[in-house]
């Protein structure tokens, strides 16, 4: 093993983006023995999509293969928050199946059945009641529900803290992170059998590698782009939004004391504690893609938000005030 690390030390990988992506990435290759550079074009990690995530963290997966990754990576992040405080917080999810919408509840059947198979069974999903919904979650009006899919052991996380985290592990395997180094250009050295990468940076300077990941997020689509990949990707707008504090909430931030998340199927949302309060994220129609921005944002777009756009929302808030 030692010497398989030392022979992939001489492998140099460079991750554009640090994200929660490249950050990840990043521990999982330097923990292996691979040389690796992390460059980021802010001053601090987070400094794109990742910061403003609502941070959902589920065992539950629409497929087999998903499912088992969601749990693994769950494990992961349990582990982790035992050992350094990544704001994990275990609250559970449930899926609100409304009185008769059939479809949904045959699904979440199979999500039930799944779930037997493919999950730990420490952590049993179950089919729970109107009032076993109420017990769990005071706020939730359950005249209108059938029931609900319960998955214990999910919640939400810090992605700030997380993604902090994870680079502090990977700096700790031999991890270099780079800051202030926008990446203006990616090219392809040498033949198709040993490829070598050019990285051109702001400053001037030239990089190269072995390999290169592209975890640039928003901006990934410039690289491939430059790498001759086609990547269809583009930046779409999400909002959400965090209500003021509710008092049955009030002062009750322990992951014994937090109210689970919500998934509103008919309403298109998640539901989940923040803070005091509630943070409603919608699934809406209609949200637009920014194809003025074909190879992602302005490079100095950080730590924006959109403007609110409530009328693209209003459906799905309505819906989840029927909810809670």
């Amino acid at each position: 093993e030692g010497y398989c690390r030392h022979r992939m030390r001489h492998h140099q990988t460079i991750v554009i983006g640090g994200g929660v992506a490249g950050a990840s990435i990043a521990r999982s290759l330097s923990k292996r023995g691979v040389g690796v550079t992390v460059l980021e074009k802010a001053g601090q990690l987070c400094a794109g999509a990742t910061w403003h995530a609502a941070g959902l963290v589920t065992r539950f997966g629409g497929s087999p293969k998903i499912k088992k990754v969601h749990v693994s990576a769950l494990e992961m992040m349990t582990k982790m928050h035992e050992e350094h405080d990544i704001g994990l917080h275990l609250t559970g999810s449930i899926r609100i199946i409304n009185k008769g919408d059939t479809d949904r509840l045959l699904e979440a059947k199979q999500h039930l059945a799944m779930a037997a198979l493919y999950d730990d069974p420490s952590y049993p999903t179950s089919m729970i009641s109107p009032s076993e919904i109420a017990n769990m979650h005071p706020l939730v009006n359950v005249e209108n529900v059938e029931c609900g899919l319960y998955t214990p052991h999910d919640g939400d996380i810090d992605p700030t803290l997380l993604t902090n985290c994870i680079a502090k592990l990977a700096k700790a395997d031999g991890a270099d992170f780079r800051f202030n180094q926008e990446v203006l250009s990616v090219a392809t050295l040498g033949g198709a059998a040993q490829p070598r990468f050019a990285v051109t940076v702001a400053s001037g300077e030239v990089l190269h590698a072995d390999s290169i990941v592209n975890a640039a997020g928003l901006w990934s689509r410039k690289f491939s782009n430059q790498l001759g990949m086609a990547h269809p990707a583009l930046v779409i707008e999400h909002q959400y939004l965090v209500t003021e504090t509710i008092p049955l909430l009030a002062g009750k931030v322990g992951n014994s004391e937090r109210v689970p998340v919500l998934r509103d199927l008919a309403g298109s949302s998640y539901i989940r504690q923040e803070r005091d309060g509630l943070l409603v994220g919608p699934y809406e129609f209609g949200a637009p893609a920014h194809t003025e921005w074909p190879e992602g944002p302005p490079a100095n777009f950080a730590f924006d938000l959109f403007p609110p756009a409530l009328d693209r929302l209003e459906s799905c808030l309505l819906h989840a005030m029927e909810i809670v």
